[in-house]
């Protein structure tokens, strides 16, 4: 009998350990196709060239990825797709929310809840807009001992950069300035970059979804551009002695809502508060309709400085670059931009029109 009992729990056992290993295996099988299935989409991504690349191309893209594409509008026009790819846990992340036992049990398993995510985005037959994200959970444990979980999320795309660099105006790398629950690092590039600058950050890590040992910073999920950033700060480039230089004015002048030629036509020498009295020159457009075509600005206006009576000057509506003289060589380089636009012919719609957002996860 004693026997009998013992045999039936070790067939027990025997049962359960195999159901472990094969959830196990399961969970590592999952991750692997997802990791495989995103590389694969990086690299479709990165075969993409912007401005260059066609309705055509986009639409080979979108058959190869059929069953995972979101179409918003799609002609040659105008086109808008948005691919997603989600492992099992990401697809069943409500159950897994209020089963908190079953999500345990998977993350000691070595499950972690991850997607990917890509853009492209085409206007009168060309490519203006691409992009690729990743998303993924991750546990950690700080100092004192204690675990923490979070949202460890990388994403590459067209959009307009927070800030224009004199070292690179085309593209910029950061990180969100207030981000609870998740570690965030971003590049983000105009449609003008240098294709050799887009290919080569590009580049998200995907092993991350099949480590066993997390990625827990940007530095791990996007390699390229981190190693960039610190070499940067590094040397101390992050402040950029002159933020008014032709190739930033050329950059923000494609958006001709944010660039105004002006004249000073009157000076107001007040002591407490000195003020030059502007009118704007034909062929700029005031930004809303209610703007007069003349009014006061500081006379010590950045960039500047010392104003005089019938001098012009370009004013950008926001950014370091606040405001310039109007010589010939910062005129033709907003000549230059104006005329490149975000898109050519001009569009109705600013580009770029957005960036990747990978799926987020409720972390606790």
């Amino acid at each position: 009998m004693c026997k009998k009992i013992l045999r039936i729990l070790a067939w027990f056992l025997a049962a359960v350990l195999a159901s472990i290993l094969l959830l196990a295996a399961a969970i590592r099988v999952d991750q692997y196709v997802l990791r495989y299935r995103a590389e694969r989409l990086q690299s479709d991504i990165r075969s993409l060239e912007l401005r260059k690349s066609t309705f055509a191309d986009a639409r080979r893209l979108e058959d190869r990825w059929f069953d995972n594409t979101k179409e918003k509008v799609c002609r040659p026009s105008w086109c808008d797709l948005d691919i997603s790819l989600n492992n099992t846990s990401a697809r069943h992340l409500e159950f897994l929310l209020n089963h908190l036992a079953v999500r345990a049990i998977y993350h000691r398993l070595g499950g972690r809840i991850a997607g990917a995510y890509a853009f492209i985005q085409v206007r009168d037959n060309i490519l203006w807009g691409k992009g690729i994200g990743l998303g993924i959970e991750t546990l950690d444990t700080e100092p004192d001992g204690r675990r923490v979980e979070y949202e460890l999320v990388g994403s590459i795309g067209t959009d307009s950069p927070p800030w224009v660099r004199a070292r690179h105006p085309e593209y910029q790398i950061g990180r969100p300035n207030a981000c609870t629950s998740c570690v965030d690092g971003w590049v983000k590039f105009t449609p003008f970059a240098d294709p050799r600058d887009v290919l080569r950050l590009t580049d998200l890590n995907f092993t991350c979804i099949t480590r066993w040992r997390h990625c827990i910073e940007q530095a791990d999920i996007l390699p390229t551009a981190w190693k960039e950033l610190r070499a940067e700060i590094a040397e101390g480039a992050e402040d950029d002695p002159n933020p008014c230089t032709p190739a930033i004015i050329r950059s923000l002048s494609r958006q001709t809502h944010r660039l105004e030629l002006l004249k000073v036509i009157k000076l107001k020498p007040d002591p407490n508060l000195p003020l030059m009295t502007v009118r704007r020159l034909p062929g700029s457009t005031p930004q809303r309709p209610d703007q007069w075509q003349e009014f006061d600005l500081p006379a010590d206006l950045i960039g500047l400085g010392v104003v005089h009576l019938g001098e012009q000057f370009l004013m950008f509506d926001n950014g370091a670059c606040r405001a310039v003289p109007a010589t010939e060589e910062n005129l033709k380089a907003a000549r230059l931009g104006a005329a490149e636009g975000w898109i050519s012919p001009a569009h109705q719609l600013d580009l770029p029109f957005g960036k990747p957002s990978p799926p987020k996860f409720d972390v606790h």
